[in-house]
């Protein structure tokens, strides 16, 4: 099985699957190798790309819910009592908050900085409703700043809960505990799988994704830290990087 995270990993810098990625992509599969997306995003933001690259596996959301071969397999809820001492917080801050359920997302309030979060990546905005997880199951939480010292504000008030920042416009906030990492290890434990992982990825919460593997291969855009524990670094998303891994493990 082969993981892999999205922005900066398998997508270009418009957020998209360049078309030499997508044959790379169907090309392992016939080989025999799963391909599985490792992602902060929710899977119902997946739906178009899988198709195109013929992807049916996913860790989203932080590894906070799975889906392999188009089956959910596993997905973790957050407490709603924590989840409301952290919303105290951010509205105290004055800063939204993202809700992430099975099926959607949407926000406390939409806010300039919502409108940079979600333009970011190319997504489309989310709707508005403060009380949303309340009465649905949530997954997955952002907070939509641009200081990264909100994670360590966040983290000491709330340590129930793991704090990514992964983007200029906020930060990525699951279970403590949970990661891209422990999704993997969820993924080869309820599928029983005994052959080899092989993970790739660029930024700060892809560190549980290639310590979670047998051969971990870092882009050349990734963050040093994940450089230092890669057993691979490749050329950048923007240089061919996907097909250039492949090339190295003997794929392509």
């Amino acid at each position: 099985m082969a993981f892999f995270d999205l922005d900066g990993t398998l997508l270009n810098k418009n957020s998209q699957l360049d078309e030499e990625v997508i044959q790379a992509l169907h090309h392992i599969r016939r080989k025999g190798i799963l391909p599985v997306i490792a992602t902060g995003r929710g899977h119902f933001e997946l739906d178009a790309l899988m198709a195109q690259a013929g992807i049916t596996s996913a860790v989203t959301m932080n590894g906070q819910f799975i889906i392999v071969e188009g089956e959910v397999i596993y997905h973790e809820a957050m407490a709603a009592e924590s989840i409301a001492k952290l919303k105290t917080i951010a509205d105290a801050k004055q800063q939204a908050l993202a809700f992430y359920d099975k099926d959607t997302y949407c926000v406390s309030e939409m806010t300039d900085l919502v409108k940079k979060a979600y333009g970011y990546t190319d997504a489309p905005l989310p709707t508005v409703d403060s009380t949303h997880y309340l009465t649905t199951e949530i997954n997955m939480l952002l907070v939509i700043t641009d200081q990264v010292s909100d994670v360590a504000y966040y983290q000491n008030l709330v340590p129930e809960f793991n704090y990514f920042k992964n983007s200029p416009y906020s930060i990525d906030i699951i279970n403590a505990g949970s990661n891209k990492g422990t999704g993997i290890k969820k993924v080869v434990e309820l599928l029983g799988f005994t052959g080899e992982t092989y993970g790739f990825g660029d930024g700060p919460n892809d560190l549980h994704l290639l310590e979670a593997v047998d051969h971990a291969t870092a882009m050349g855009n990734a963050i040093d830290d994940l450089k230092a524990i890669a057993d691979f670094v490749t050329t950048a998303n923007t240089d061919h990087g996907i097909v250039n891994a492949f090339k190295h493990w003997g794929w392509l």
